[in-house]
C-alpha cells in the first residue's frame, strides 16, 4: 500500500531546502556548494533533496522558479491603481527592496555564471522579465501625458528593468546606499524629467 504524502510536510521540505540553498550558493557559488551541504543544512537527507529537484541544478532554479507567483502579482496589485506613475514607481521600489536581502548579490553573480549553461534557467529568468516589463508597460501607457512624450512605452519598461537588475549587481557594495530610495528617484527623473512627487 502507497504512502500518502503529507503536502503540508513536502511543502514544508522544499522550502527548507530551497532557502538553505539559497543562502549556501550565495555565500560559496554553485560548484562549491555540494547537494550533501544542503541536506545537512536543511535538515533533510540527500535522497530527499534529490527525489524533490532531480538534481543541484535544479534546486538552483527552483530558487528563481518560486519567485514567479510573487512577481504576477506584485504586477496584478499595481496594474490598476488611481495613480499609476505613483504605482509604476511602488512596484521598481518594491522589486529593488529585494536586493536588500544579504543572499542577493552572491546569487546574482551565480545566476550571471549559470545561465549560460541552462537554457531552463534562462527560460525562467526570461518569464519574470516578461511579468515585470509587461506590467511597467501597461502603467507606462496609462501614464499618458504624465510622462516625457518622446518615451516609448516598451522601450521605457525595457531600461526601468534593467535599471532596477544593477540595483542587484551593487547589492554588496558598501557606497550603494539606500538602494530603493536611489533608483526609485533615478526612474522618476528618467520618466518626467523632475523628481517631485507624482501628484504634485
Amino acid at each position: 500500500m502507497a504512502r500518502t504524502v503529507d503536502p503540508e510536510l513536502r511543502a514544508r521540505r522544499r522550502t527548507a531546502i530551497i532557502d538553505s540553498a539559497a543562502a549556501l550558493f550565495a555565500e560559496h557559488g554553485f560548484d562549491a556548494t555540494p547537494v550533501t551541504a544542503i541536506a545537512k543544512a536543511a535538515g533533510v537527507s540527500s535522497g530527499t533533496v534529490f527525489h524533490y529537484f532531480g538534481d543541484k541544478r535544479g534546486v538552483f532554479r527552483a530558487i528563481f522558479e518560486q519567485g514567479l507567483p510573487e512577481t504576477r502579482a506584485l504586477v496584478e496589485r499595481h496594474r490598476d491603481a488611481e495613480d499609476p506613475l505613483e504605482a509604476l514607481l511602488d512596484m521598481v521600489a518594491e522589486l529593488v527592496g529585494q536586493a536588500t536581502d544579504p543572499a542577493a548579490g552572491g546569487l546574482v553573480v551565480e545566476v550571471i555564471r549559470q545561465v549560460g549553461h541552462d537554457p531552463v534557467l534562462a527560460e525562467i529568468l526570461d518569464e519574470d522579465d516578461g511579468i515585470v516589463i509587461e506590467g511597467l508597460t501597461h502603467l507606462l501607457r496609462r501614464a499618458g501625458d504624465r510622462i516625457d512624450p518622446s518615451l516609448d512605452p516598451g522601450a521605457a519598461a525595457t531600461w526601468i528593468s534593467a535599471i532596477k537588475d544593477s540595483a542587484f549587481l551593487y547589492a554588496d557594495n558598501p557606497a550603494a546606499v539606500d538602494p530603493v530610495g536611489t533608483i526609485r528617484t533615478i526612474v522618476q527623473r528618467y520618466l518626467t524629467g523632475h523628481t517631485k512627487g507624482p501628484r504634485s
